[in-house]
This record gives structure tokens, C-alpha cells and sequence, in this order.
């Protein structure tokens, strides 16, 4: 008797289990899916601290250089800025192919900040 009663105590739990592991899984994959529409339509990122973008499609940063822009996979004047932690802007709207002609809409809008403050991320849409 005590075998059968241990062994339910055993299902129901696994079966508790199981049931709470679903549950979670369907709000993580609801949650992502709702997030990713911010995301739609997003080509460029602009850096205010550097006043550089970068281009999501061909993966290459476009910043100034002696006067002109150039494009490179690199960016080679980061000035010791971390693009991992540091602060974008997610350009919504536009899918042209030279962003900086809104450089000073940008600039002014979203101007360069050197404190160490955590800063959240921004979606601009040029609407």
C-alpha cells in the first residue's frame, strides 16, 4: 500500500512539474514575439557619442572621416567607447542608403553624453 501511494505522490509531482515548465515557456515565446515587432523595419543605429551609424543590412559602421563619410566593417575611432554597453539609437522608418544626411536632426535631438550613466535604448522614427 505505502508503494502505491509513493507512487502516485510521484506522478502528481512530475506531472506538477511539467505543467509550470509549459506555462513559462508560453510567456517567454509570447513576450519575444511581442518585443520583436518593435524591431521591424529598424536599418540603422546611430551612435550620438561617435556620430556614427551603423548599417544593419551590409553590417558596416558610415562615419565621418577628413570631411567625408565612408563606410568600414571597423570602427576605427572609437576613442576607447564601447559599442556593446554604450548608448543607440535605433533609427525606425528610414531604409535609405546614407543616413547621415539627418546627422543634424540626430545630433540635435540625441546629443552626446559622456557620463557613465546607464542610459534605456531609443527607437527614433523620422515620421
Amino acid at each position: 500500500m505505502k508503494i502505491k501511494y509513493y507512487l502516485i505522490i510521484l506522478v502528481l509531482f512530475c506531472f506538477c512539474q511539467t505543467s509550470q515548465a509549459q506555462i513559462a515557456l508560453d510567456t517567454i515565446f509570447i513576450t519575444n514575439k511581442r518585443d520583436t515587432e518593435n524591431f521591424i523595419g529598424i536599418r540603422y543605429y546611430y551612435y550620438p557619442n561617435l556620430e556614427t551609424y551603423f548599417d544593419t543590412r551590409k553590417a558596416v559602421y558610415i562615419h565621418k572621416v577628413n570631411g567625408s563619410w565612408i563606410t568600414s566593417e571597423l570602427l576605427t575611432i572609437s576613442r576607447g567607447y564601447s559599442l556593446k554597453n554604450g548608448f543607440y539609437v535605433m533609427i525606425k522608418g528610414y531604409t535609405g542608403d546614407e543616413p547621415y544626411t539627418f546627422i543634424e536632426l540626430h545630433k540635435q535631438k540625441y546629443p552626446a553624453d559622456y557620463s557613465s550613466r546607464r542610459k534605456p535604448k531609443t527607437i527614433a522614427s523620422l515620421n
